[in-house]
């Protein structure tokens, strides 16, 4: 009797040829997406302590931690973007 194939899946690449591989093609999108997160967080950052965006996020634990956890991402982002981009 012959040996199945049908259950057996190909091979997989080594982890660092998958990220170059992911990398290449993913590197304008991640570089983009920084470049908005940065954006937005400097225009929350640029509003008066007593106008509507940052008067709000206090009551609105959500969006407060969304923003923090962007701005750590960003501040976090940039050396390891400047790392991996080809």
């Amino acid at each position: 009797m012959g040996v199945s194939v049908w259950g057996q899946r190909a091979p997989r690449a080594p982890l660092c040829q998958r990220v170059a591989v992911w990398r290449a093609r993913n590197w304008h999108r991640v570089l983009l997406l920084w470049f908005v997160l940065t954006l937005a967080i400097m225009a929350v950052a640029a509003e008066p302590a007593a106008e509507f965006p940052r008067a709000q996020l206090s009551s609105v634990p959500a969006v407060w931690l969304a923003l923090r956890a962007g701005a750590v991402l960003t501040a976090v982002g940039v050396p390891v973007l400047l790392a991996a981009l080809p």
